[in-house]
């Protein structure tokens, strides 16, 4: 299993770095807290994603593995989107709207259970690329820093009540977006 994974990774990395694509890979860490600032519902979010598609294309898609814990509450995610990244110079912007297409954890000591949660991130995007060899040759592949806040509806199938996360993360990811 491990064995495709990786390979599955270096396919993605590969065809990131061709001049006709776009997108990134990028894991990400942060702080969230449900909207409601409940006490025992503030805890860590963790995530890992790929994004692909046509260097032209306005929009890429994203498929993330998101998780977040906190003491009241806690699940697993699997997230599709589409990123919307723009890099002019050594800063610029992301957009990924998206839903939580199936979830699975634990809300007040009970399993819960969520389909299609609407999700939306914004940030912004550091060039780290510009760092460059000693031959003056700009580091491939780009790496970039970003900072995000994320908002998300968690719709759960059980008898928990829905519930809203905001999330603030920092991620590291390398890819290329439109200029």
């Amino acid at each position: 299993m491990m064995q495709r994974v990786s390979r599955l990774a270096a396919l993605m990395a590969l065809l990131l770095f061709t001049p006709a694509c776009s997108g990134w890979l990028r894991a990400e860490g942060g702080f969230t807290t449900a909207t409601t600032l409940a006490r025992g519902r503030q805890g860590a979010s963790i995530g890992v994603e790929a994004a692909l598609g046509e260097r032209r294309a306005p929009v890429v898609l994203d498929v993330a593995l998101r998780g977040k814990v906190t003491e009241g509450a806690g699940d697993l995610a699997l997230f599709v989107g589409g990123l919307l990244l723009r890099r002019p110079g050594p800063v610029g912007v992301y957009v990924l709207p998206g839903v939580n297409l199936l979830q699975l954890g634990s809300a007040d000591g009970d399993v819960s259970f969520g389909m299609f949660s609407p999700v939306a991130e914004v940030g912004m995007v550091i060039d780290l690329a510009k760092r460059r060899s000693p031959d003056g040759i700009p580091r491939e592949p780009p790496e970039m820093l970003t900072i995000g806040t994320r908002i998300e509806y968690d719709l759960r199938a059980t008898s928990q009540p829905h519930e809203g996360f905001w999330t603030v993360n920092v991620g590291y990811a390398v890819g290329v977006g439109q200029e």
